[in-house]
């Protein structure tokens, strides 16, 4: 019985997943297409989820996609925890698929001639969608046929033993049952698997209804532990994501261990309205789906509040360097004192982005950080932007009306640089190679003019001078004219590469643009005609 138990598993686990990856193969990319553009409501998230994980048969896919999703930004949170409740209402049809044709039908009456048809199209199609469709068809036949082996298995067990009390069921022993829910799941890393061999050991006597019911929860509770491994590595909105579907899990196994005798006397009830001798593995399957639904009915009215919740959950150094600091809403009613944040806010983005700029000019191997930090200086440029645009909306004074567009101009000139660096990180591989040492060398001191004409050109700084930063600029441009007809005549004589000079004289042509930008930037902004010293000043 143990052997045939272990090789009516290994049916089931194997049929779930020839048809999992089979229906993932036909489908293409009805996945992706889905979680990205249909989900824009609540309902629209819900059903997304749910249609998914039913066509899939598998909540854990559509989870680690909708992780995935929202580790590249396609996602918000809000969008993405919709599609999560959804995939656990979807992950209940596994349970009718068992009930309803696994327990009603003679097994080897269907599965045998779907396995058969499903490998001839799959062995004449096989990589186009007939023959993953065929896949799908053996796959349900496999299934089905673990399902006949391990329903025999625990009725033949059940006949000798069982593992639940007679009639009394205490909290201790409901609770085991949860955990023993809990631990399958984990190892099979599937709720379908547990929910599967829940089922045929009810059917076979094994077990009774309430603690086939506790082992269900403890399923559920397990499908969790999926989506934290493959938070592993992620952004912060992906593991908010994951730390929803946590909620979800655990809000809705602790009100359904609460409910849990009341809730199957409820459905028992309703049964038999329908039918004079309701069977205990439509009642389970019943029982799986409604506690389920009842977690969305539970989390619909607190959904928000779970995101704004989450959102000051697993904040990242980036995410708190990329959040504006000095632009609240109560400056926006005396727009002296909201021109003053904006220009605070400039100070921050003008020493963060030049900064930014230097480590990327100064290092010779790549900052794998610069792309986290060019996504600070893009928030806090939509910060400013956004903030200007509610300032133009109150009362202003002409002198404070044309100094808001000046803002913008310089906010675009430091994103413009944030572009830039990046640009020259993403290169530095390809610049790594031995040059020539007189060619090295002229390099290096343009650099080093660089990084000096950068220092100067930070916002807020005491000793700025425009009038000296355009005569440092000029002499930046002599410096960066006479590099670049060294690097040609070199390329010319063929004593440097073509390719190699071609890289170099596109790396320091983008620091020169960084350089102009920072220069511009501070031109205009001391155009404001602000006082640093103000600007200095730190917070108390």
């Amino acid at each position: 019985m143990i052997i045939a138990g272990i090789g009516g598993l290994g049916l089931f686990l194997l049929g779930m997943w020839l048809m999992s990856d089979g229906l993932k193969m036909a489908a293409g990319g009805t996945l992706t297409h889905f979680l990205h553009h249909w989900t824009k409501t609540r309902l629209r998230g819900l059903g997304v989820g749910m249609f998914l994980t039913a066509l899939i048969q598998s909540s854990s896919a559509v989870t680690v996609a909708t992780i995935g999703f929202a580790n590249a930004g396609l996602l918000n949170l809000k969008r993405a925890i919709w599609i999560i409740f959804g995939s656990n209402i979807g992950t209940t049809t596994t349970g009718w698929l068992v009930t309803l044709i696994g327990f009603n039908f003679k097994i080897s009456v269907f599965a045998l001639p779907m396995i058969g048809i499903g490998m001839v199209m799959k062995l004449i199609k096989n990589g186009s969608r007939i023959g993953a469709l065929g896949q799908v068809l053996v796959g349900f036949g496999v299934l089905f046929m673990g399902i006949d082996v391990l329903k025999d298995t625990f009725s033949l067990l059940g006949a000798d033993i069982s593992l639940s009390s007679n009639g009394e069921n205490g909290i201790q022993e409901i609770l085991l049952f949860v955990g023993l829910g809990f631990l399958i799941t984990v190892l099979m890393q599937s709720s379908s698997v547990t929910l599967a061999l829940t089922l045929t050991a009810l059917a076979g006597g094994l077990i009774s209804l309430l603690p086939a019911a506790a082992l269900v929860i403890g399923g559920n509770l397990g499908t969790t532990t999926t989506a934290i491994f493959s938070s592993f590595g992620t952004n912060s909105v992906a593991k908010r994501v994951v730390a929803s579907h946590v909620v979800f899990n655990l809000v809705t196994a602790i009100v359904s261990l609460i409910l849990l005798s009341p809730l199957l006397s409820f459905i028992l009830f309703s049964q038999s309205f329908f039918t004079a001798t309701p069977t205990t593995t439509t009642t389970l399957a019943l029982f799986h789906t409604v506690f389920n639904v009842l977690g969305v009915i539970l989390m619909w009215p607190i959904a928000n509040k779970l995101v704004k919740w989450l959102s000051h959950r697993f904040k990242t150094k980036e995410e708190d360097e990329g959040k504006a600091q000095f632009l609240t809403k109560n400056s926006l009613s005396l727009p002296s004192l909201a021109l003053h944040a904006l220009s605070r806010e400039i100070v921050r983005i003008s020493n963060y982005t030049l900064a930014m700029a230097k480590d990327s000019i100064n290092f010779e191997s790549a900052n794998q950080g610069m792309t986290n930090k060019k996504a600070v200086v893009k928030k806090l440029t939509i910060a400013i932007g956004d903030y200007t645009k509610d300032l133009y909306t109150q009362n202003l004074s002409d002198k404070i009306s044309e100094k808001l567009p000046i803002i913008l101009r310089v906010t675009q000139y430091y994103d413009a640089i944030s572009e830039l660096t990046l640009m020259i990180n993403s290169s530095k591989k390809q610049l790594s190679t031995v040059i020539n040492s007189d060619i090295q060398n002229q390099i290096n001191e343009f650099y080093k003019q660089s990084i000096n004409l950068l220092e100067q050109s930070e916002i807020g700084q005491n000793n700025n001078n425009s009038d000296g930063l355009e005569r440092d600029l000029s002499l930046f441009e002599i410096k960066y004219q006479s590099l670049k007809s060294l690097l040609l005549r070199r390329g010319a004589e063929g004593t440097l590469s073509i390719a190699k000079m071609d890289r170099i004289i596109s790396t320091i042509s983008q620091i020169r643009r960084i350089n102009q930008q920072a220069v511009k930037a501070l031109t205009h902004f001391e155009s404001l005609d602000l006082n640093f010293e103000d600007l200095n000043e730190k917070d108390s």
